[in-house]
């Protein structure tokens, strides 16, 4: 018997942090960066776990991966599995660096296992447990992430108002720079707040800000307009570098990309580590934003956006 699961990673393109406080934000799928798992029926007794970051019994897991294993031991319990299982995880997204990377897992995990059960798996029992995981290892997520792993299409969001689907094809290229640092959502989010309390009338206008970034830039996409979306991009940065949700490393890989030619580079996610994001007008400038940000950086993907029309 064997059971499969695919998703794929995804990246905030604008309201990073704006989304908390329900300003509308905008995630795109990472279809070429995908998360595959695959469940077959384990030799001896008990359930075993085979990824890049852990390979032994699922029992024995280390408490990073607590959320994966509390989603393993609830799936087992609710579907008609009664014999062990071999629990293979392969992914092309790295760890805690805002590309939707547990979300991915726990979305596919889930497949698998329905899959591997033969139940039908519907996309509301699809979130619900992708959720479920999420809360365990992120304690109060948007969801966002959750929806936008098991989407083909790029998510406009607004905070317990609003998830549309949407498509656009911009003649553009986006190049993902992943800094090597394991992103801080969680201290970001809170430090925040804090300084929403200690200025709360310049913050909270500097949020909305970013909400009008995500509007605009929703607006842009459709149009297309390459060079205006770079624009946004910049006033982004900015406001994120005064919010305290960027450092020093992120800054320096900010001007390596612009000076390479990207129209605006920003942080995408929860900052203080994690990746950015470089507009590029065409491949070739992607090409060459990314060669000058290479002996930085940990990684660099390429991803197109002329794609997302379908």
């Amino acid at each position: 018997m064997l059971g499969i699961g695919k998703t794929h990673g995804k990246i905030f393109l604008m309201g990073e942090h704006a989304v908390v406080y329900h300003q509308p934000g905008i995630t795109i799928p990472l279809i070429n960066l995908p998360t595959t798992v695959q469940v077959t029926t384990a030799q001896g007794s008990e359930t075993y776990l085979n990824s890049q970051y852990y390979q032994g019994p699922l029992n024995h897991s280390p408490i990073e991966l607590k959320g994966i294993k509390a989603l393993i031991e609830l799936l087992l319990q609710d579907l008609p599995i009664s014999k062990p299982l071999q629990i293979q995880i392969t992914s092309e997204l790295p760890i805690e660096r805002g590309m939707g990377s547990s979300a991915a897992t726990g979305a596919a995990i889930t497949k698998a296992m329905f899959n591997y059960a033969q139940v039908k798996l519907d996309y509301q029992q699809l979130l619900h447990y992708t959720d479920f995981s999420e809360k365990i290892i992120h304690g109060t997520p948007s969801g966002l992430d959750a929806i936008t792993v098991n989407s083909q299409q790029p998510i406009y969001f607004i905070k317990d108002q609003l998830t549309q689907p949407f498509s656009f094809s911009l003649p553009a290229y986006l190049v993902i720079i992943d800094s090597g640092i394991k992103g801080q959502t969680g201290a970001a989010v809170h430090d925040l707040r804090l300084l929403k309390q200690q200025n709360p009338q310049q913050v909270t206008q500097q949020i909305k800000q970013l909400g009008t970034l995500t509007k605009q830039t929703y607006k842009l996409l459709k149009q297309p307009d390459v060079a205006g979306l770079g624009s946004l991009f910049q006033q982004a940065q900015t406001i994120l570098q005064q919010l305290k949700i960027s450092n020093s490393f992120l800054d320096e890989l900010v001007d390596l990309a612009n000076h390479a030619g990207a129209l605006g580079t920003k942080i995408t996610g929860g900052g203080r580590g994690g990746c950015l994001i470089a507009l590029a007008a065409d491949k070739t400038q992607a090409q060459n934003i990314a060669q000058a940000v290479k002996g930085s950086a940990h990684q660099v993907w390429i991803q197109a956006l002329n794609n997302f029309d379908k």
